[in-house]
């Protein structure tokens, strides 16, 4: 703590950060599938897809059945998160035979990027079906994150990942019963679609119908998108632009990878040069840059007669840089500041308090933002609430 303004020895501040599911202070990652047309190597893909949007930080892998090797040209990327699926059967994975080798695959996974993995994504039409029960497929999720368990490994991360149609009241279906528990799971991921091509529906109308992020936060986990298609071409690039500042500034979203398939021409980006200028855009993070913006608001708690508390919005923009409170006496001086944190990647929000305060006093806060990118000066305040501490 700096006390700028020794007038009163008693009072105190601290800056507390409120984090959302996903940390915000690490940017969202924007990827992708890869489009691998026939005749094409993963690698040669890979590279088309970096051509088009810029060097993807994470890529969407599928496995009909077992997951690869590691040094599989898919897994086998460096310097890339991977979100990556398989499929087996429910009701063989419960007769164990396929523990040696998932255990040894989870033990080899690499420690130096992130690894989201999923055991049957989109389980739903299969367990409709006949395929196996939703009771079969819980127990086997937990086994199989059982198993990853033992490999230690931080940088592995158990994702379910559903249809986001499951959510819609019209599905007739209840996420939960494919749900294996809150201990198994470690970020809940979704299929987004179905946008309706009526309304160049945004993001936001189209969670409040298929609610994934607030599903994620009720059982206290990251929200993710595993997949994401927009069909609507005409408003393509628009929608995903609104889409990816939403997955960014509202769901603080773990990653985002869109649908950019060989074999969906609906979906895929390919020759859409408006569309992939967009989700490049996303991807490079160009999107979401501009000077840090901050906004200021009284509480979320009311003043006691010693307290106050204040919380602001900041929006890094794409920036790097430190915060600090800072508040005094409406009248004038007893000006006090906080200790500097680092704030950079996806907004937060950041409350301050000051305890120690005389009642029946008017007091003003604002947040500072000091620039890494200037050599730690101060470059930006928000706006100043001021608030009356409650009588004694």
């Amino acid at each position: 703590m700096r006390r700028l303004v020794a007038a009163v020895a008693a009072a105190t501040m601290v800056v507390v950060g409120l984090q959302t599911p996903a940390s915000a202070s690490t940017p969202t990652p924007f990827g992708s599938s890869v489009h691998q047309p026939s005749g094409q190597t993963f690698n040669q893909a890979l590279a088309a897809a970096d051509a088009r949007y810029g060097t993807l930080p994470i890529l969407r892998v599928f496995y009909p059945g077992a997951p690869g090797a590691w040094t599989d040209a898919k897994l086998n990327t460096p310097g890339r998160s991977t979100v990556v699926s398989f499929k087996y059967d429910a009701d063989v994975i419960l007769t164990g035979s396929a523990d040696d080798y998932l255990r040894t695959w989870f033990a080899n996974a690499p420690r130096d990027r992130d690894i989201y993995w999923s055991y049957f994504h989109e389980p739903e039409d299969d367990i409709r079906d006949g395929a196996f029960t939703a009771a079969a497929y819980r127990a086997a999720w937990q086994r199989i994150a059982g198993l990853a368990d033992q490999a230690n490994n931080s940088r592995l991360f158990a994702t379910t990942i559903w249809m986001d149609w499951t959510l819609d009241p019209k599905s007739g279906r209840n996420w939960r019963d494919y749900y294996p528990g809150a201990a198994y799971v470690d970020v809940m991921a979704w299929d987004v679609y179905g946008f309706d091509v009526t309304k160049s529906e945004t993001m936001a109308a189209h969670n409040a119908l298929r609610p994934g992020l607030e599903v994620a936060r009720s059982e206290g986990k990251p929200y993710a998108v595993a997949e994401i298609g927009v069909d609507d071409h005409a408003n393509r690039p628009a929608m995903l632009r609104e889409i990816a500042r939403w997955m960014r500034n509202t769901a603080d979203a773990r990653f985002v990878t869109y649908f950019d398939a060989t074999g969906w021409p609906q979906y895929d980006l390919i020759g859409d040069s408006g569309s992939i200028q967009a989700w490049r855009d996303a991807v490079s993070g160009s999107l979401f840059a501009g000077p840090p913006a901050m906004t200021t608001s009284a509480g979320p708690a009311a003043p006691t007669s010693t307290s106050i508390q204040w919380s602001t919005r900041v929006d890094p923009g794409q920036a790097t840089g430190w915060v600090s409170c800072a508040s005094w006496l409406a009248a004038g001086g007893d000006f006090l500041e906080g200790p500097r944190r680092s704030v950079s990647g996806n907004p937060e929000t950041v409350t301050c308090d000051r305890a120690g305060l005389a009642p029946n006093t008017a007091y003003q806060g604002r947040l500072k933002w000091w620039s890494a990118q200037t050599g730690g000066t101060l470059t930006a305040t928000s706006n100043i609430v001021t608030q009356v501490t409650a009588a004694a």
